[in-house]
C-alpha cells in the first residue's frame, strides 16, 4: 500500500481496502467497486498482485510450523536441573517476594503501605500549610 499524494484520490481510497479485501472482509457493493478499480487502474492492480503474494508466501510459512533444533529439549532440561549463581543466590532470602514466607511479605507490604501513606499525608498537609499562608499576605 502507497500513500502518495500525487495518487489520484479513488487510487489511495482503493488502495487503503486491500487489507479487508485480501481478508475477505469486503463484501457487496464495496467489494465490487473496489475489485472493478483493481481491474481498470494498472498502478492498482500492481500493487493488488505484491499484496496478494505477499499474502501467499505469508500463509505457506503459517503451514508449516519449523521443527526445533535437535537437543533443544535436552540442553534446556540440563540447565533447569543445574542451579546457576542466581539459583544460589535466591535460596536465602526466599520468601519475601516469591510468597514462600507469606508472613513476611504482609509485613514488607503493610510497612510499605503505612510509610506511604505517612508520606502522602505530610506532603499534603505542608502543601495546605503553604497554601494558607500565601493566602495570607
Amino acid at each position: 500500500m502507497t500513500n502518495e499524494p500525487d495518487l489520484p484520490r479513488f487510487c489511495r481510497e482503493a488502495q487503503s481496502q486491500l487489507p479487508a479485501l485480501l481478508a475477505g472482509e469486503l463484501s457487496g457493493w464495496s467489494e465490487r467497486v473496489v475489485r472493478r478499480h483493481f481491474r481498470r487502474c494498472p498502478d492498482c492492480a500492481a500493487q493488488l498482485a505484491r499484496q496478494e503474494q505477499v499474502s501467499a508466501g505469508l500463509s505457506a510459512l503459517k503451514e508449516r510450523s519449523p521443527a526445533p533444533p535437535p537437543g533443544l529439549l535436552a540442553g534446556l532440561l540440563e540447565q533447569a536441573r543445574r542451579p546457576g549463581l542466581r539459583g544460589r543466590a535466591a535460596v536465602p532470602v526466599r520468601g519475601a517476594v516469591s510468597g514462600a514466607r507469606p508472613e513476611l511479605s504482609v509485613a514488607f507490604l503493610t510497612v510499605g503501605a503505612v510509610a506511604t501513606t505517612g508520606i502522602g499525608w505530610a506532603a499534603w498537609r505542608g502543601g495546605r500549610s503553604v497554601s494558607k499562608r500565601l493566602r495570607r499576605r
